[in-house]
Parts: C-alpha cells; structure tokens; sequence
C-alpha cells in the first residue's frame, strides 16, 4: 500500500496537539516543542521519501506484472517533468537559468550578436575594449549595443 502524505500528517498534527500541553504543563519552553515537532515532521518526510523511491522485490511469477507496475509508476515520476522549460540557443544557455518570464523572453528576442555581446560583457565580465578587439569591431559600436540593449530591457 502506498504512503498517504495526508493522513499521516492529520495522525501526527493529532498526536502532537496532546504532546504539546502535555509538554506545556510539564514546563517545556516553546521553542524546544517546536524542535521536538520538526523533528517528528522530518521523520515523516524521510519515510514518505523513503516510501516514494523504493519498489518492493517480488519472490514469485504472480508478482512480476505488479512490479513492473510500480517500476513503470517510478519511472515516469522520475521523468515527469513540470517546470517551464525554454529552448535558448546552446551557446547562451546561462539565459535558461533566468526566472523573470518578461526578461527571459526578452533576452531570447535578441540577435546572436547582441547575446554574444551581452554574455561576454554581463555573464564573463569582459569590457567593451575587450569586446571589441574579440569581435573585430569598434570600441564605440560594442558601447552603443551595450546602451540600446540595456534600454530595451530596462523598458519591460
């Protein structure tokens, strides 16, 4: 049977309403109540981890098909995926790592030599003298990309 998050928190939540002015009356400080319940809370969740990543071990063949059930279940829990995910050019992958939505669009909207420019100056540092001799360009065009980029983002 699997772990039921819930209804072992209700049990524990029920159990420690007791403790608690059973730990009151017998003279306990809040916080060491407190510490005493958070670590009964991280047993819990030790044991719903625990439950939630093993797979019993079947001895015989009526058992094969149920293990093959809870492997296929353990799979796809692994492989689910919910988090927004956002195709960004391989080279400009540190954009990817970015949570704002608004800025992460933005940054994807902008050209690969404006990405390029942008990495090198923000992400590695560099400055638009050292920008401009890697790309074989002037000092002032790397500024000028720098201002209007930093204009277009700050507009969002």
């Amino acid at each position: 049977m699997s772990f039921n998050n819930g209804n072992e928190r209700r049990k524990l939540n029920a159990k420690w309403e007791q403790l608690r002015v059973q730990y009151r009356e017998a003279g306990m400080s809040e916080e060491a109540i407190q510490a005493m319940y958070e670590f009964d809370l991280g047993v819990l969740n030790s044991e719903r981890a625990y439950d939630a990543s093993t797979v019993a071990v079947c001895d015989g063949e009526d058992d094969v098909d149920a293990r093959k059930a809870a492997d296929l279940k353990q799979y796809e829990a692994a492989i689910t995926v919910t988090d927004t995910y956002h195709e960004t050019k391989s080279r400009f992958g540190w954009i990817g790592e970015i949570e704002n939505e608004r800025l992460l669009a933005a940054l994807e909207s902008l050209s690969e030599l404006d990405l390029k420019i942008l990495t090198l100056y923000v992400y590695a540092g560099y400055t638009e003298s050292e920008i401009a001799s890697a790309l074989e360009s002037k000092r002032i065009t790397i500024h000028k990309r720098i201002e209007r980029m930093t204009m277009f983002l700050k507009n969002l």
